[in-house]
């Protein structure tokens, strides 16, 4: 992912941290706040998300959100790793996602 795109979904209200691993687990990109912890667990996530949707009868991954009282993180799959944006409790989460998706779609 190019720096741009990285820093356009930086710049989106109400963002706060930005992560990317690879399939293998190594961070990629990491920008922001409380990036270290998300940054450690990202990879795992997406396999055990994988495993229950497996578990489910669901097809791939596509999106996972976890929501706290100040923050919420979207997990999302990319290029064969993942994705995390960590946002504060005040964001509009589908018009965010929706931007995140569009800008990892043209990178």
């Amino acid at each position: 992912m190019t720096n741009a795109a990285v820093q356009q979904i930086m710049q989106a209200p109400n963002v706060l941290g930005y992560v990317q691993c690879s399939e293998s687990g190594d961070v990629i990109v990491q920008e922001g706040n409380e990036v270290d912890v998300l940054a450690n667990v990202l990879v795992y996530f997406q396999q055990v998300a994988q495993l229950i949707g497996d578990s489910f009868g669901l097809e791939d991954f596509q999106e996972a959100q976890i929501q706290g009282r100040s923050l919420t993180v979207v997990c999302l799959p990319h290029q064969g790793g993942a994705v995390g944006v960590i946002l504060n409790s005040s964001t509009t989460l589908n018009e965010t996602v929706a931007l995140v998706r569009q800008v990892l779609a043209a990178s």
